[in-house]
């Protein structure tokens, strides 16, 4: 019932170490994946060692709802892999699509990470078989969402890569010209 998304999160500790994590995030459609990331993009990423890399990211990026999927091991797969994040969303409860986010955490704890982010459309998003077939731009990902604005998702859109693009973040799929 409802809108619902994920996101996959992996993150490349300081150690070298993949570590993942997959989220359920009931009625997280249009803007509210995308605004997560600025949050965590806006914060002042700080995570000192020995702190918990993910009681660290759920409350950074300040999304109500957001529930851990735990019922699975997630690390045999690399969300940096289309392939990958397909098995792993067919696990999932979804209609909506998904964002991928990626951390590159650097051996100094006081260096700002490297950020990927991705979107994925989901089934309900698409008159077809689709699914999570390729990486979606922010705008085309914003288009396929309920309730859709053509004036203001498309301007957040834009801006949404505007910023992101100037923070370092590199994108999964790259805006559409």
């Amino acid at each position: 019932m409802g809108q619902r998304t994920n996101l996959l999160l992996q993150i490349e500790g300081r150690s070298g170490a993949r570590l993942n994590r997959v989220y359920h995030l009931q009625w997280g459609y249009r803007k509210k994946l995308s605004m997560a990331f600025l949050h965590l993009l806006s914060s002042r990423y700080f995570r000192p060692d020995g702190t918990d890399v993910f009681a660290f990211f759920p409350n950074i990026l300040k999304l109500d709802g957001l529930n851990l999927i735990d019922c699975r091991d997630w690390s045999k797969y690399d969300f940096n892999k289309l392939e990958d994040c397909q098995e792993a969303l067919g696990h999932c409860d979804n209609n909506n699509g998904a964002m991928v986010v990626i951390v590159k955490e650097h051996k100094n704890e006081y260096t700002y990470p490297n950020f990927n982010v991705g979107f994925l459309l989901g089934p309900e998003s698409l008159e077809d078989d689709s699914a999570y077939s390729h990486w979606a731009t922010t705008e085309e990902f914003m288009k396929h969402q309920p309730q859709y604005d053509e004036k203001y998702d498309d301007i957040f859109a834009h801006a949404f890569d505007a910023l992101t693009t100037l923070s370092g973040t590199m994108h999964m799929a790259r805006p559409l010209s």
